[in-house]
């Protein structure tokens, strides 16, 4: 289903509903975002009323995110023996794609079914000061209480790509307003420890013992007391995953239980504890009002040794993929 969803600059932007059984999804061709995921009509995404409310809140939510997720120290990067220094967004540092990332991009729609929708966009040479003609193609599926999002780039130039979803997710549902209470288990041993700057120190650091082990399930609140925690207000952290299984939560309240799957090696998990006010789809959006799981790359991994390396080269059709599996206990 298509509708209307708002105007910007002139151009109309349309909500597309994809569905299957109990599960629906509105997805948004601006930033080819998620604005709402009903598990058996329970609203577990954050997400708002209008594109100008997207832009004020700063959050990116449910926004496919490039060409390069999370941080690069400093803007800047070196392939192939060429510098680039990229737009920076986020103090001395480029986050989320820079001063226009694709959150912000209207992206075309390419099909349309009942329970799927592919969209994509093109990033011309030099935007953001990145290498490369990049085509990026997003695809959204709704099947067997799943939604997947699969990923594809390919650029004219070696360039940099790592692709995720901003989803803020809450099981307790989109207008409790307080997603402490979710119940959180991650695929990971170690995490990255990070500077003033969130940028990670290049050490991988075992997590057991410490408020950054979600081995067991508990609580996402748990620890936010912990003096790790107080420069972000709870977490804003990258895991190295152990596998494609990434990370279980559950919420005792609705019932709902979400496992995320993908075939990035990290993942960030962001608690919310910048939100401030902004005027979400029912409620204001305060701090811990919903979490993000991103798979991801390592941020700054372009500049770190003993990491994965988000590197497209030219003319390589690469594809990356983010599975959500629901299920809702009666």
């Amino acid at each position: 289903m298509k509708k209307l969803y708002d105007k910007i600059d002139g151009k109309e932007v349309y909500l597309y509903t994809i569905s299957d059984g109990n599960l629906e999804v509105d997805i948004c061709d601006m930033g080819a975002r998620i604005n709402a995921i009903r598990v058996n009509g329970i609203d577990i995404a954050l997400g708002f009323n209008s594109i100008k409310d997207y832009m004020y809140s700063g959050t990116y939510a449910g926004a496919t995110i490039g060409r390069v997720a999370n941080r690069i120290a400093g803007g800047h990067f070196e392939l192939n023996g060429t510098g680039y220094h990229l737009n920076t967004n986020d103090g001395k540092n480029h986050l989320h794609g820079g001063n226009e990332g694709f959150d912000i991009k209207l992206f075309t729609v390419l099909d349309c079914s009942e329970n799927s929708a592919t969209m994509q966009y093109i990033s011309a040479d030099g935007e953001e000061n990145y290498p490369g003609t990049f085509e990026l193609t997003v695809k959204f599926t709704v099947e067997n209480n799943c939604l997947l999002i699969d990923f594809e780039g390919v650029s004219d130039k070696d360039t940099l790509w790592c692709p995720t979803n901003h989803a803020y997710f809450n099981l307790d549902g989109e207008s409790s307003g307080d997603c402490r209470a979710n119940l959180l288990r991650i695929n990971a041993d170690y995490y990255t420890p990070v500077n003033e700057g969130l940028i990670p120190t290049g050490e991988k650091r075992e997590l057991k013992g410490t408020p950054f082990d979600f081995n067991s399930l508990k609580r996402i609140g748990t620890d936010f007391n912990c003096e790790q925690l107080q420069q972000t207000n709870g977490y804003d952290h990258n895991f190295v995953l152990n596998g494609e299984h990434a990370a279980h939560v559950e919420s005792s309240k609705t019932g709902i239980k979400m496992d995320v799957y993908t075939d990035m090696p990290c993942i960030q998990l962001y608690t919310g504890g910048q939100l401030s006010g902004c005027n979400g789809k029912t409620i204001k959006y305060n701090q811990w009002a919903g979490f993000c799981l991103e798979p991801q790359y390592c941020p700054n991994a372009i500049n770190m040794n003993g990491f994965d390396k988000p590197i497209l080269k030219k003319g390589e059709e690469r594809k990356h993929y983010i599975n959500v599996i629901f299920n809702k206990i009666f």
